[in-house]
């Protein structure tokens, strides 16, 4: 019979990392000479227990890392984490605690809370995790296997027409026309429109950067990540964030030797970069009523949208409705419909060919100059400027 606690306090002790116990899904211990109430990982159990391999990793929006572990033979689990590979800022700290309910001015408290967990590498943390799993289940796993060992993605891999290799999904979107159209999603935070975009037959390809073709897809990922992550800057996410998360994917593709593994990690990234600009839209608390008006307004946006409208799709009283954009977006209703209209016409007229008058009524706006007026009040300059300034 193996003594559990003894071993994830073993596993605490030996890595510094907190470790949890899990009897019949159920949390039975936490393990670590340091704690911050509440736990940080009960609010992110639902990601961690996601993936039903024995052995997985999460990472949160902030870049800390958990481990899960599952016994072959018994229903127990242990969770490690969360690490941080570097220390967080105190805006991140501020974020984790608004996330979690908690008050901002705990950020001091919380910084030294994760300084006392050592910083790890995704390398480092995944050999941990590799190694021990052996003791746990004698599995044999290396890094590049749990890398590769992914739940089914939320977003579909990109669809090709019959007969069209995988080697061209994501080689299919690299002219520049549709290279732009792409970034275009993630800058103004289209994660349904990028996902549509993946989804179109591939065509094209993409210029060669490499002898090998692993080491090809790994140069393709690089690439897309530092444009991705220019374009998520763009659409307001901070250059802390942005360029973390592409260090991330990086190491994360260095460590791969699957080729498949490699084809989906651009698509799980950029959809990722164009969540979080996204998220940037819905106010502070990325509350789920102001996503879910975000998201009617994009899919009615060629409709003339009143606020009654939105609440009735909603099924909100329309002055809750009101109170609730002017205190999670400093916005109202109607101002933020004209936000997001605008939004889409800068978008347009950087990538697409429409005229005015086309995007006007795509828009929804009974006419060209009632459009422009609603343009120039809003950005300050005529649609044609804009468009004149991003060629």
């Amino acid at each position: 019979m193996i003594d559990y606690e003894y071993m994830a306090l073993s596993l605490a002790n030996l890595s510094g990392i907190p470790v949890r116990l899990y009897r019949d899904g159920k949390f039975a211990g936490l393990f670590h000479s340091s704690k911050f109430k509440p736990d940080l990982a009960i609010s992110e159990e639902a990601s961690i227990f996601r993936n039903p391999a024995n052995v997985s990793y999460y990472m949160t929006e902030e870049f800390l890392f958990y481990g899960l572990f599952r016994v072959k033979e018994e229903p127990v689990c242990l969770v490690l984490g969360p690490v941080a590979q570097v220390p967080i800022s105190s805006a991140s700290a501020r974020r984790i605690l608004l996330s979690i309910g908690e008050s901002p001015s705990r950020a001091a408290e919380l910084q030294n809370y994760l300084r006392s967990i050592p910083s790890y590498s995704l390398r480092n943390f995944l050999q941990i995790l590799c190694t021990f799993d052996y003791f746990l289940n004698g599995e044999k796993l290396s890094v590049g296997d749990i890398l590769t060992n992914e739940p089914v993605p939320s977003e579909p891999t990109p669809m090709t027409e019959a007969g069209t290799s995988t080697e061209d999904i994501p080689s299919g979107h690299n002219t520049y026309d549709l290279e732009q159209t792409m970034l275009s999603y993630i800058e103004h935070g289209r994660p349904e429109e990028l996902k549509k975009y993946y989804q179109t037959p591939a065509t094209g390809q993409a210029g060669k950067m490499a002898q090998d073709t692993l080491r090809q897809q790994k140069n393709l990922v690089i690439v897309t990540a530092t444009l991705a992550s220019r374009a998520a800057i763009r659409g307001g996410l901070d250059a802390e964030s942005a360029f973390a998360l592409s260090d991330l994917y990086i190491q994360e593709a260095e460590l791969m030797n699957q080729y498949e593994g490699l084809v989906r990690l651009p698509i799980r990234m950029t959809m990722e970069y164009a969540r979080r600009v996204a998220a940037l839209q819905c106010g502070d608390s990325n509350r789920k009523l102001i996503r879910d008006a975000r998201q009617y307004i994009l899919e009615h946006i060629n409709e003339k949208i009143t606020t009654g409208q939105l609440a009735a799709a909603l099924n909100k009283n329309r002055t809750y409705l009101c109170t609730c954009f002017k205190e999670e977006t400093g916005q109202t209703v109607n101002a933020y419909i004209t936000r997001i209209k605008i939004d889409e016409a800068k978008r347009l007229l950087k990538v697409s060919q429409k005229s005015l008058q086309e995007i006007a009524e795509y828009l929804g706006y009974s006419s060209q100059s009632y459009f422009q007026n609603v343009f120039r009040k809003t950005e300050g300059i005529t649609p044609l400027q804009y468009r004149l300034s991003q060629q």
